[in-house]
């Protein structure tokens, strides 16, 4: 075995073990202790962060930013690679956006000449577009690993209410129409609530003896499927809305297939389904968006808040110009 593939399988056990000694690593690899200590020398100045503690019971032990061994990719995979990274460029905030940056960068450089003209050809002629927010939401990589350690939040609000301090546990985060948005349980109001990440003000984790959610049978996925409180016993609104074939077409584009849609032969669609409560506003201000495109029928909370809307918009505007 060369030194390269050693220094692969040590980095690999290292990321394994997390905490270890010299001796230990030596006798696995079968080399002597000052080879060893040679190896790992090297490793930590290829950056692997590496913390020596010293005493009886010292050894190493890896710091919580862990370094990955290499790679092979072909050439396919590194297009797609960077294909997949387009389709974000033009979001004003991502999680992990300076590791993404970064680890881009790093994988651009080792690539051959060739497949670096075909990627730059490529940022050229595709694009998703998402008109970029300018709003900034600092909060999304915390907001990721609450959600993924069910870690329950203090958080300082601005929403219609005003400015306002809650607990909430994230379920997850996800973006639409370039805002990024993370349903949440409130534990004031006992419901799961949309917020969106760019009107966080403060953020910290909540105290320790604070109660959270188990979320372990209840994902994102299914509150964007459904919208709806994981509450079995929550009392859920029915939602009717017609679309005309330009209607489906949008509410597709933002929403993507959904069996709920009853699509007609003439392109135009029924959609049928239920609603939780605390997602009334924010459903009603998206099917107020599509305008004649869509028409609600049920709940009549929605229909009532819409009618008041357009006669705001009427009376904003001025009597009918002849």
């Amino acid at each position: 075995m060369n030194k390269t593939q050693r220094l692969i399988q040590l980095m690999m056990a290292v990321n394994e073990r997390m905490q270890f000694t010299t001796k230990e690593m030596a006798d696995e690899f079968q080399v002597s202790e000052r080879t060893m200590h040679r190896y790992l020398q090297e490793l930590s100045e290829l950056g692997m962060p590496l913390y020596t503690e010293f005493g009886p019971h010292g050894g190493y032990r890896l710091l919580k930013k862990r370094m990955l061994p290499p790679i092979l990719f072909s050439e396919q995979e590194a297009v797609a690679m960077f294909f997949a990274f387009q389709s974000l460029q033009f979001y004003g905030a991502l999680p992990f956006a300076a590791e993404s940056t970064t680890a881009l960068n790093k994988f651009y450089h080792y690539l051959p000449s060739d497949t670096k003209a075909r990627i730059d050809a490529l940022k050229d002629r595709v694009s998703f577009w998402t008109p970029t927010r300018t709003q900034s939401s600092p909060f999304l990589e915390q907001l990721l690993e609450a959600a993924i350690a069910e870690q329950p939040l203090h958080l300082t609000y601005s929403s219609k209410e005003g400015v306002t301090e809650r607990v909430v546990q994230p379920v997850g985060i996800y973006s639409s129409n370039g805002f990024w948005y993370f349903p949440s349980f409130c534990f004031r109001k006992e419901a799961v609530l949309l917020f969106r990440a760019d009107r966080i003000l403060a953020l910290e984790n909540a105290e320790t003896d604070h109660p959270c959610k188990s979320f372990q049978h209840y994902t994102l996925g299914d509150w964007l499927k459904a919208g709806q409180d994981m509450t079995p016993e929550a009392s859920y609104l029915r939602l009717k809305v017609r679309l005309t074939p330009d209607g489906v077409r949008a509410y597709e584009r933002s929403n993507g297939l959904d069996e709920n849609l009853e699509r007609k032969e003439d392109g135009s669609g029924l959609l049928i389904t239920d609603i939780h409560p605390s997602n009334l506003h924010y459903f009603s201000k998206y099917y107020l968006s599509l305008g004649k495109e869509a028409v609600v029928e049920e709940p009549l909370e929605m229909v009532q808040w819409i009618r008041e809307q357009i006669y705001a918009m009427q009376h904003a505007y001025g009597p009918n110009i002849t």
